[in-house]
C-alpha cells in the first residue's frame, strides 16, 4: 500500500493538458479559457452620463443654489443609444439619459434631481452645485482597446459569459473538458431500469460515478455493465481507451476470484502505477496510465467509490484543462461527538458539516454502516480527516476538513 499523498503525487505527475477547441459563447460556461482575451474597442467607447440629468458646462453652475439657481437654455435631448446633434456652449445644457455620448462643450452632467424643468422643457434651472466632471464615465476609462480582460486559464463563470459578450468573442478558445467513459463491473449488477433479482444489485455506482464525473467538469461517455469475465473486460475497457481520455470502472479491483480488471488493463498495454491505497474506505483502488490516457479502477463499495474519485480522479480532471483549484477547499474543523477507528489506514469519514467563527467548521459524522452504505452518504457534505495512528478522536477535537460544498 502506498499513502494518500503519494497517490495524489503519482496521480498528477501522469496527467497531461488536454487539446483545445472553440465553443459558442452560450456552450463556454464551465470551460477553462485557453488563450488569453484582448479587448476589441475601448470600454466605455465613448464619454458618456451615469445618470438622468442634463449635460453642461460646469464653469455655467459653479454658484448654483436653491437660494441663487441658475437657468440655462436646454438645446436637445439626447436618450441612450443615440448620437449627439449639437454643441453645448455657455449658458446652455442638454438633457440627458444614462449611457448616452456626452455631446462636445460638456463636461458635467447634473442630476435630475437637482434640477427644474421650465418653459415646457425648453429652460432648467439648476438648484445646486455640481462638480466640474461629474457623472461622466470617461472613454477607455475601464478597458481600453487591446488590453488583457480574461487571461489565459480563467474559468468560465457568469461574470466571464458578459464580458466575453462585451468584447466580442462568440466563439470562444478553450481547453477541451475530458471525455471519462464510466463501465460499471460484476456479473450481480443491473441496470436502475430493472427489479433486481435474487443475488442482484442496481448499478448506482456507475450513475454516481458520472454524475461525479460531470461536476468535476469532464463530458461523459457510459459504457454499460461488465460481466465477471477477461474477454468482455477487454473489450469494453479498450473501447474506453479508444474513444476516452479518462476511463473509470467501478468493481472488481480487489483480490477475489473474479476481480479481474487490473490484468484487464494489463493485457491492454495499460501500465499500472499502483493498486492500494493506505486509505479508508476505498484501499482496493487501482490506477494506471496508457499514453496520455488514464485509467483508475475505483472499489465497488459506493462509499468508496466516491471518495476515491473525488480525491484522485477529480483533481486529474480539472488539471487536464489548466483549472486552478485542482483539489476541493481545506479548512478546519471541529467534532461534535467522540469519533473512534481502528488505526492502520488514513480515515476521510463522511460529514455533514457548518461553518461557524474564525473560520472553523464543525462536524457530524454522518454515521454511514461502512463503506456499502450508500444513502448515509447523501448526508454528507464534507470528509474530515483521522490519520492512520489515532484510535480515538475526543469531540472537540481539530481535524482537516475537505468540503464536498459543490455536492
Amino acid at each position: 500500500m502506498i499513502e494518500m499523498d503519494d497517490a495524489i503525487r503519482i496521480v498528477l505527475e501522469n496527467t497531461q493538458l488536454i487539446d483545445t477547441t472553440t465553443v459558442d459563447l452560450m456552450d463556454a460556461l464551465g470551460y477553462t479559457l485557453a488563450e488569453d482575451v484582448r479587448s476589441d474597442i475601448h470600454m466605455p467607447p465613448f464619454d458618456k452620463a451615469t445618470m438622468d440629468g442634463y449635460a453642461l458646462q460646469g464653469g455655467d453652475i459653479a454658484s448654483a443654489s436653491s437660494n441663487t439657481p441658475v437657468v440655462l437654455d436646454v438645446i436637445e435631448e439626447i436618450p441612450a443609444g443615440t448620437v449627439p446633434q449639437k454643441v453645448v456652449g455657455q449658458g446652455q445644457a442638454s438633457r440627458i439619459m444614462t449611457g448616452a455620448p456626452v455631446p462636445d462643450g460638456a463636461d458635467t452632467v447634473i442630476m435630475v434631481e437637482d434640477t427644474e424643468s421650465e418653459a415646457n422643457g425648453q429652460k432648467v434651472r439648476v438648484l445646486d452645485v455640481t462638480q466640474v466632471g461629474e457623472n461622466i464615465a470617461r472613454l477607455g476609462e475601464d478597458v481600453m482597446v487591446d488590453q488583457v480582460v480574461l487571461e489565459k486559464g480563467a474559468l468560465v463563470r457568469p461574470p466571464e459569459i458578459g464580458i466575453l459578450a462585451a468584447v466580442g468573442v462568440v466563439r470562444v478558445p478553450v481547453y477541451r473538458k475530458p471525455i471519462v467513459g464510466v463501465i460499471a463491473t460484476g456479473s450481480e449488477v443491473v441496470e436502475p431500469s430493472l427489479k433486481p433479482r435474487p443475488g442482484q444489485i442496481r448499478n448506482s455506482n456507475g450513475y454516481s460515478m458520472m454524475a461525479q464525473a460531470l461536476r468535476a467538469s469532464a463530458q461523459i461517455k457510459y459504457l454499460g455493465i461488465v460481466e465477471d469475465d477477461a474477454e468482455s473486460l477487454k473489450r469494453v475497457i479498450g473501447e474506453g481507451l479508444d474513444t476516452c481520455d479518462i476511463v473509470m470502472l467501478s468493481g472488481g479491483v480487489s483480490a477475489g476470484v473474479y476481480d479481474l480488471v487490473q490484468d484487464a488493463m494489463r493485457d491492454l498495454g495499460v501500465e499500472v502505477l499502483f493498486d492500494r491505497i493506505r486509505m479508508k474506505p476505498g484501499k482496493p483502488l487501482t490506477f494506471g496510465v496508457k499514453g496520455k490516457k488514464l485509467v483508475f479502477g475505483l472499489p465497488g463499495n459506493p462509499v468508496s467509490s466516491v471518495v476515491g474519485l473525488e480525491l484522485l480522479a477529480r483533481p486529474a480532471i480539472r488539471k487536464m484543462q489548466t483549472m486552478t483549484m485542482w483539489h476541493h477547499a481545506q479548512v478546519k474543523t471541529v467534532l461534535k461527538a467522540d469519533f473512534r477507528q481502528s488505526p492502520g489506514r488514513k480515515q476521510f469519514v463522511p460529514a455533514h458539516s457548518v461553518p461557524g467563527e474564525h473560520g472553523v467548521w464543525t462536524s457530524d459524522w454522518v454515521g454511514h454502516h461502512g463503506s456499502a452504505d450508500l444513502f448515509a452518504l447523501a448526508r454528507a457534505n464534507s470528509l474530515f480527516v483521522v490519520d492512520a495512528e489515532v484510535e480515538h478522536v475526543p469531540a472537540g477535537t481539530a481535524l482537516d476538513l475537505i468540503l464536498l460544498e459543490e455536492w
